[in-house]
């Protein structure tokens, strides 16, 4: 005798796979299609868990491309926001993983749009946006290559020098400068970016 067997849903013309006892769980189109499932096709125990676990990574995927489609996340983001949706975590690696594969899930993407969007607003060091980045969960080594490509010579002076003018604006050039170290500038980095203005 089957464990279970596959149904038409009632109610929103979908499809289910429905046990002798215990809950049943609804299948999602693409994936009745993609695995050539039937309606009246029975199912072992082993077939209906399997099928389960499709159908959970099929949802967890969705969820993950909808949070992918608002802005771009770490995997630690998505990670979390995944385990509050109660994905397991075997279901939600394996969804990572394939996201990284497909390139729609990139730490340096995140980086370098998270780094470019605050240096517009308020320009800060590299040491204090490095410490951001690893608030934020980025992966290390992701954080280094956007780091490495965002703070060129050329780049750190038109950051401070736009940090030096916001800062004269608020509070004068007497603490101007010392605002910069607040903002994570380094004094290598201040003086590389002060030279051409003296």
């Amino acid at each position: 005798m089957a464990f279970a067997h596959i149904e038409k849903e009632p109610s929103r013309g979908g499809y289910m796979a429905v046990p002798q006892e215990g809950s049943p769980f609804s299948i999602p189109s693409e994936l009745f299609v993609s695995n050539q499932l039937y309606i009246g096709q029975e199912l072992s125990h082993e077939e209906f868990l399997h099928l389960k676990d499709l159908q959970e990574q099929h949802l967890c995927r969705m969820q993950a491309m909808t949070y992918l489609a608002r802005r771009e996340h770490t995997a630690f983001e998505l990670k979390v926001k995944l385990q509050r949706k109660s994905f397991s975590p075997h279901c939600i690696q394996n969804v990572l993983d394939v996201l990284k594969e497909e390139n729609l899930l990139s730490e340096m993407r995140y980086a370098r749009q998270y780094i470019e969007s605050r240096q517009r607003k308020n320009p800060e060091g590299r040491a204090l946006m490095a410490q951001r980045l690893a608030s934020k969960g980025v992966e290390r080594e992701a954080a280094e290559r956007a780091l490495d490509e965002l703070y060129s010579e050329e780049q750190i002076i038109d950051y401070v020098q736009r940090a030096y003018a916001l800062a004269v604006k608020k509070m004068g050039k007497d603490k101007a400068r010392m605002a910069l170290s607040r903002k994570g500038f380094s004094s290598y980095e201040v003086r590389l970016g002060l030279e051409s203005l003296m």
